[in-house]
């Protein structure tokens, strides 16, 4: 009897040895996704920014080298970032992950990269009251054309007041535009003179 429990505990052990092994083995063969697939995800979503611009929360393996990414989702943090959750489009080859998007405004890092500070909206300290649109609140986009007007519900990415040029976002397409704050809760796109999406 003794011998039999002996026997079937070397088998239990080499069991629980092999299960241990073949995972190690397993992520010997993972591969880390590149800052570029996740740039290139993120532009595919219509947020276009800079490699400065994105922050890896954490380095992000995949079972297979140049997975296809998507992003799922991107919740506005404040005005100057925006958090992305990603994931591979084949959900067995890497787990989600969340990246960081700056945005970051003119005048903030003077170290930071030229093509960061282009096109970015100036936001001079204004006064509460001169405040027409507000960082992480709803606002109305209008877009202008020769032949077209139509309006749409967008999240704010900035704080603006009448005149300044603010990031919004449409919260479906998770399309960006850089638009003129035209009014209290009203930014306006004219496709003739601003060119429309950021």
């Amino acid at each position: 009897m003794t011998a039999r429990i002996t026997k079937l505990f070397a088998i239990l052990t080499a069991l629980l040895l092999i299960a241990a092994v073949v995972p190690a083995r397993a992520d010997d063969n993972r591969t880390p996704i590149s800052r570029e697939r996740i740039l290139g995800a993120l532009d595919s979503s219509g947020i276009r920014i800079t490699p400065e611009q994105l922050e890896q929360l954490s380095s992000v393996t995949a079972s297979e080298p140049n997975p296809r990414l998507k992003v799922i989702s991107v919740e506005v943090l404040d005005g100057e970032a925006d958090k992305a959750l990603l994931r591979c489009e084949q959900p067995r080859t890497c787990l989600p992950f969340y990246v960081l998007v700056h945005w970051g405004n003119p005048g903030d890092d003077p170290s930071a990269p030229s093509s960061w500070q282009e096109g970015r909206p100036t936001q001079p300290d204004l006064k509460p009251e001169d405040m027409l649109v507000h960082s992480g609140r709803v606002a109305v986009l209008v877009i202008e054309g020769d032949y077209i007007r139509m309006t749409l519900p967008v999240m704010c990415l900035q704080n603006g007041g009448r005149g300044q040029r603010v990031r919004v976002i449409d919260k479906d397409t998770r399309n960006t535009y850089l638009a003129r704050v035209t009014g209290l809760g009203v930014v306006t796109s004219d496709l003739r003179t601003d060119g429309g999406q950021d």
